[in-house]
Parts: C-alpha cells; sequence; structure tokens
C-alpha cells in the first residue's frame, strides 16, 4: 500500500482536490473555480503522462474556465446590479452548442492526428480510446463553459461524460482516477436537483 501511495501520490491529491471542486460545485460556491485552478494544472499532467493528450489539453482549458468561472460567478453582475443566475438553457443555444461541438471534436481529432503519438493506439489496437478520449474532452468543454455559465443542463452532459471517463480510466488502470469519477457520476445528479432548485427559485 505504502508503495502504491508513493508510486501514485501525485494522481491522489488530484483526485482529492476534484473531489473537492466537485463538493463545492454541488453547492454553488464560486470558490470552486479556485480550486478548479488547482486541479485542472494536476490533471494536466496526470493525463499527459497516461498519453490521454485530448484530456490533458482539456484540463489546460478547465484552467483558463476556471478564471472565467471566478469572473461569472463572483464579478459579473447583470443590469440590475445582481450576480449572474442559475439559468436553463434556450432551444436556440442548445443548437449552437451541438454545432460547436461538432466543429470542436473534429478540431481535436486533426491536431491530435498532426502533432500527437496516436501510433500506439493504432498498432494496439485500442484505438477506441482516441476517440473516447476525444469525446470526452469535447463534451467537457461545452459543459464546463455552461457551468461557468451557470446553466442547469451543464449537469445532463457530466451524466454522460462521467461514465465515459470511468470507462478510460479504469482500462488505462488509473483508479484514483476511476474512483474518482464513480463519485463524480452520483453527484452529477445531486448537482441537477440542487442547480434546478436553485434556476427555479430565482425566475
Amino acid at each position: 500500500m505504502i508503495e502504491w501511495m508513493n508510486n501514485n501520490w501525485f494522481e491522489v491529491v488530484g483526485a482529492i482536490l476534484t473531489l473537492f471542486f466537485l463538493y463545492l460545485e454541488v453547492t454553488r460556491k464560486w470558490t470552486m473555480w479556485v480550486v478548479g485552478i488547482l486541479s485542472g494544472l494536476f490533471y494536466v499532467y496526470i493525463n499527459f503522462d497516461a498519453k490521454l493528450y485530448a484530456l490533458a489539453g482539456l484540463c489546460t482549458y478547465n484552467v483558463l474556465v476556471s478564471i472565467y468561472g471566478i469572473y461569472c460567478w463572483k464579478f459579473a453582475k447583470t443590469k440590475n446590479n445582481q450576480n449572474l443566475p442559475f439559468v436553463f438553457i434556450s432551444q436556440k443555444l442548445t443548437l449552437q452548442l451541438i454545432a460547436i461541438g461538432i466543429a470542436v471534436f473534429a478540431a481535436i481529432a486533426l491536431f491530435l492526428i498532426q502533432f500527437a503519438d496516436i501510433q500506439p493506439f493504432i498498432n494496439s489496437g485500442t484505438l477506441f480510446s482516441f476517440v473516447f478520449d476525444n469525446l470526452i474532452a469535447t463534451l467537457s468543454v461545452i459543459a464546463a463553459w455552461m457551468a461557468a455559465r451557470k446553466i442547469v443542463e451543464s449537469w445532463y452532459l457530466w451524466m454522460f461524460i462521467n461514465p465515459c471517463t470511468i470507462a478510460l480510466y479504469l482500462y488505462k488502470e488509473m483508479y484514483p482516477s476511476t474512483i474518482l469519477y464513480v463519485v463524480y457520476a452520483i453527484f452529477s445528479v445531486i448537482g441537477y436537483i440542487q442547480w434546478r432548485k436553485t434556476a427555479m427559485q430565482q425566475q
């Protein structure tokens, strides 16, 4: 056990930070974004070391979104000088995000094919992990932006993303991160209920 901890302490710390981020997110605290910066930096290295390049890029993006989230949740105001409310997504924005998602998926795939070392995936017949990595990254880009804008339906995306991430990390034998995303999957439902309740109260 001690040897395992010595070999995986960085991932364990990253998972603990991300769990703390999740708690703050579910309870709707703006400080979640400060923790998000720290956990994002940890997982940039963790995913890059595991050759999950799209997820490493995603975590870099998450650090930037966390900075944007601090602005939206703490400093941005409405015309009435109120904090931005929790809201439900519009049909127009849904269609826009679908189009953006397709474009982002294609862009990430082309970038990784051009610059990343995907030959090991091809040689080992595990190209699905490359595709899964890309899919998770794409949906997470959208979900993170939606969360920064306090859009309730961001949790729908997390409900889909988290089981996919569990499967990917389990396949890569990254067990602390697997456990982390099992917890994430459970709390996605709780988070949706809490955000939805708040959004309805603010209408």
